[in-house]
């Protein structure tokens, strides 16, 4: 008889240990600090703006448009590449105008012709080096100014550009906007480009070239 109450006895308490595992008694009421919080399905307000006063300026879709951009032409006959290069480079940059934005394309459109007359200073033509690389073991190949301009004079002015353009995705596609051409003509008359003239160095003859001729030559001859 003791043995069976002894049983039942265990069976209980293991049953109301199985009961208190399932069924876990409920948690305590949030403290009243807690309970005024918002609930996430509630929602949020919006936050305020940590600057009311701001008033920085930034371009827009619209000002970033090919329609909004201007088109230009330079004539390099004459022009001394580097010079030319960097005033070309603030165009595409958008650095004339008031609404200049670093890392934004507020820049114009610029087509330059007459790439095979550019100029260069000093020795530059023949001390120059332009090199390349096929990617294959020994494919470096390296030609002067002089070379590359009779070979392919539009790719002087498009990595002196490119050069003083941003490095990143930025200047990539600041890059696409320029449009160098060998010759007079140009395929881009539809967008009317307004002529663009540079003074200053950029158009000053090269002052070391040494004139050699004697000028009393004419009357050094004897009769």
């Amino acid at each position: 008889m003791s043995s069976c109450l002894q049983l039942s006895a265990m069976l209980a308490s293991a049953f109301a240990l199985s009961c208190a595992y399932v069924l876990p008694s409920p948690l305590p009421a949030p403290p009243a600090s807690r309970a005024a919080a918002v609930r996430m399905e509630a929602g949020v307000p919006v936050a305020t703006p940590m600057m009311p006063g701001q008033k920085t300026w930034m371009p827009k879709a619209e000002d970033r448009a090919m329609a909004a951009k201007k088109w230009y032409v330079v004539d390099a006959e004459g022009l001394r590449l580097g010079r030319m290069s960097s005033e070309i480079a603030k165009l595409l940059l958008g650095k004339h105008k008031p609404e200049f934005t670093p890392g934004a394309d507020v820049g114009d459109c610029v087509v330059v012709i007459n790439a095979e007359k550019c100029i260069v200073t000093g020795n530059k033509a023949k001390d120059k080096l332009y090199r390349r690389h096929s990617g294959r073991p020994g494919g470096m190949k390296t030609e002067s100014y002089e070379e590359l301009q009779r070979r392919i004079p539009e790719r002087i002015v498009e990595k002196a550009i490119k050069g003083m353009l941003p490095h990143n995705s930025h200047g990539r596609e600041l890059f696409r906007h320029l449009k160098v051409y060998k010759g007079s003509e140009h395929p881009h008359q539809a967008q009317a480009p307004e002529a663009l003239q540079f003074g200053g160095l950029t158009s000053t003859p090269d002052s070391q070239v040494l004139d050699l001729t004697d000028p009393d030559a004419l009357f050094c001859v004897e009769p």
